[in-house]
């Protein structure tokens, strides 16, 4: 996998011929690193940034270590600094470290978490106009079947935490921020303790969103409102949880789906559905209580309202922002202060900086594939298995397929066809047959027609790209696989008979099935127990 920061431009550093050179080891590597003048294909800050990228993930540099010293770096690894600090940016920019700024700063490792992922993605589905009615479809897809299994599954330790997370939002009900935060952190709970990493992970992406949501309706409402607002969800919570303590599966399935038909809002319009997401009035507020009156408030203050020129389509993809001079006059700050505002967006990959006479900041509009790739380093810093992630592909995408088979277009139906015909075709040959099925499946997914759900979709579809190899591998070795690949592509045929038919319960039950079938690739070798991290390069 490349590395996303810094992808797109700039020449490969080639490496000079000459003899070879003694290799040298740093503390913090556990594998000997490879000088400059022997890597030959790759740009260095990017080979670089992989290799701490990798002992990052695997744990080999625990969260809260600090690297050594920018010229102890330089001068170990023998790279410039120039090449050292590209690799520290792409390395931030995947929330992998921490630069801090002043005496005793430097790079520090941190482990990834869902703030970072939850705002890319918010962005990218305000700037693509995802409605609530979107949002709240896609939770309905990934949450329910979590929410019963965290039922059947939690300890007593686990359901001690929800409690207390439940008393703590039924305090902060007073204050429109903290209230959502609190619903949030709830909510986090759930599908976290549920038992799958990966569905915990690709929940609380969306959850981020949704908070963003509940935050501008309780500010919004008015204290009446409001309070009526935050005693039905606290309600539902409840219920939630008389559920969890009977062990009754089924019923929390029920009343959490009822909870995410959020019939508690102070407003019933019919509208509400087609409303766009916006996370804007959060991020105002957030930015707002950061640090009083600091430089790093000031910069939050301008980060904040940069993200949201972005959102409103104020700042189009690739549009320059105004020089430096004209930045600093518009917000009233300081040279030092807008320069860490512009370090953050590039870190945020919403700004890419260029030096030079035609340099300066260009907007760069949120992509599907960044988020993805945000999402699945996430998954790998958590130590998630192939088995789990399957755990969460069964447990959320027969789902889509019922959706998506109500609302497909002719276009894709018929591409579909062809895709069939190809599966049909390559039954034999394991690694085209893989490819195939996952290409169908991207287009059976877009026919939600639901950008949340396509951002999930493309989500699952990062890691299944990256662990592709492996998994046709160790396909190929199994007994039957071709039998295994024919019976699948004879259901996927009957998939797209009742996308014909606007069948969504066949939908359903054919893609159910049809996953139901690659169980025992994971189940019956030693695939399911592998790490995410040790199978994507």
């Amino acid at each position: 996998m490349r590395d996303q920061a810094g992808m797109d431009g700039g020449r490969e550093e080639q490496a000079a011929a000459g003899p070879p050179a003694p290799r040298k080891t740093l503390g913090f590597f556990t594998q000997e690193w490879t000088p400059p003048h022997q890597r030959r294909t790759h740009k260095v800050s990017h080979v670089l940034a992989a290799g701490l990228r990798r002992r990052i993930l695997s744990g080999d540099l625990e969260a809260g270590r600090r690297l050594p010293a920018e010229a102890e770096l330089t001068a170990t690894l023998g790279v410039s600094r120039d090449t050292l600090r590209e690799a520290l940016r792409i390395l931030e920019s995947q929330s992998l470290i921490e630069i801090r700024r002043g005496r005793g700063g430097g790079a520090v490792v941190r482990q990834p978490g869902l703030d970072s992922v939850g705002q890319y993605v918010a962005l990218l589905l305000q700037v693509r106009q995802a409605t609530l009615g979107d949002l709240e479809e896609a939770r309905w897809v990934i949450e329910p079947p979590a929410a019963a299994r965290f039922a059947l599954e939690a300890d007593q330790d686990g359901l001690d935490r929800l409690a207390v997370l439940h008393e703590a939002e039924r305090a902060a009900a007073g204050d429109a921020l903290s209230f959502a935060a609190a619903v949030a952190a709830f909510d986090q709970a759930v599908t976290e303790l549920s038992g799958c990493v990966s569905v915990g992970v690709i929940a609380g992406v969306l959850r981020h969103i949704y908070q963003g949501q509940v935050y501008s309706v309780a500010d919004a409402a008015g204290s009446g409102p409001a309070e009526e607002f935050a005693r039905r969800v606290v309600a539902a919570h409840d219920r939630f949880l008389d559920a969890a303590r009977q062990r009754d599966g089924a019923r929390a399935r029920r009343v959490w789906t009822g909870y995410l038909g959020t019939p508690a809002w102070p407003t019933a319009s019919p509208d509400r559905d087609r409303l766009p997401i916006d996370v804007v009035p959060m991020w105002k507020a957030q930015a707002g209580q950061a640090g009083g009156d600091s430089p790093q408030r000031a910069a939050a203050v301008v980060v904040s309202e940069i993200r949201s020129r972005i959102a409103d389509g104020r700042l189009g993809d690739g549009e320059r922002l105004p020089p430096l001079p004209a930045l600093m006059e518009e917000f009233s700050l300081s040279l030092p202060t807008m320069r860490e505002a512009l370090r953050i967006l590039e870190m945020e990959l919403l700004i890419d900086l260029r030096p030079g006479d035609r340099g300066g900041a260009t907007v760069r509009h949120p992509s599907p594939r960044v988020a993805a790739q945000l999402a699945g380093t996430v998954l790998q810093a958590r130590g998630t298995t192939l088995a789990d992630y399957y755990g969460a592909i069964r447990m959320t995408q027969p789902a889509m397929m019922e959706i998506a088979a109500t609302r497909i277009g002719a276009g894709p139906l018929e591409e579909l066809r062809a895709r069939a015909a190809d599966l049909a075709a390559s039954t034999g040959d394991t690694p085209r047959f893989m490819k195939t099925w996952r290409s169908a499946a991207m287009i059976a997914f877009a026919g939600t027609r639901n950008p949340a759900l396509a951002v999930v979709a493309e989500m699952m579809e990062w890691v299944q790209a990256g662990t592709e190899p492996v998994i046709s591998a160790d396909a190929a070795s199994l007994r039957g696989v071709t039998r295994s690949n024919r019976r699948a592509a004879a259901r996927f045929a009957d998939l797209v008979s009742a996308f014909a038919t606007r069948d969504a319960t066949g939908a359903l039950s054919t893609w159910t099935a049809c996953l139901e079938a690659g169980g025992p690739l994971f189940e019956s070798s030693d695939l399911g127990r592998r790490l995410v991290v040790d199978l994507i390069d």
